[in-house]
């Protein structure tokens, strides 16, 4: 690793962060994170997560929480949760959800602009005019159409000019 790169990361070690590494508990149902471990010089220690990854970690981690439910910082988490527990329109979940990313990713100091967020529920490309699709490709599409979840993946620059691409996880029932 030459200078610039053990320079570059030290910057985004320091103005993006570190933490402890958390790893979700069941693969493909974020419901739960745990801690997670190394092997260090002396032992087992636990492992952290910086820069870029801690970032992603950090808005995984804070679209799966309700806004509000963590008592030591009451505007942490996920507002879009309540749409999901409202009786109404799939297409007004699915803008207040995306309401609910953008506004989470616009109250962390670490996100300079938002590039994209993109909600897939699989309707757009299945039965429609989308030829660049593949069979695989719709088969996935219309699964996810039909199981009603909500993939989530958002772009975004860091304030280190770090272009993220995060795939924030799964939204059920949407």
């Amino acid at each position: 690793m030459d200078r610039t790169e053990r320079e570059r990361q030290a910057a985004q070690r320091r103005y993006l962060g570190w933490g402890l590494a958390f790893e979700p508990t069941m693969p493909g149902l974020d419901l739960a994170r745990d801690i997670v471990f190394d092997d260090g010089p002396n032992g087992r220690v636990l492992a952290l997560v910086a820069g870029t990854g801690n970032v992603a970690q950090s808005l995984a981690v804070a679209l799966t929480t309700l806004r509000g439910s963590n008592v030591f910082d009451a505007t942490f988490g996920f507002d879009g949760l309540n749409a999901l527990a409202e009786p109404i329109e799939p297409t007004l979940v699915r803008e207040q959800v995306r309401i609910g990313i953008i506004t989470l990713l616009d109250r962390d100091p670490r996100v300079r602009r938002i590039v994209d967020v993109n909600l897939d529920d699989g309707r757009l490309g299945v039965g429609g005019t989308d030829s660049s699709a593949g069979g695989a490709d719709d088969a996935a599409r219309a699964a996810l159409r039909a199981s009603r979840t909500l993939q989530v993946q958002v772009q975004f620059e860091t304030i280190t000019d770090d272009r993220l691409s995060v795939h924030l996880g799964e939204l059920p029932h949407v």
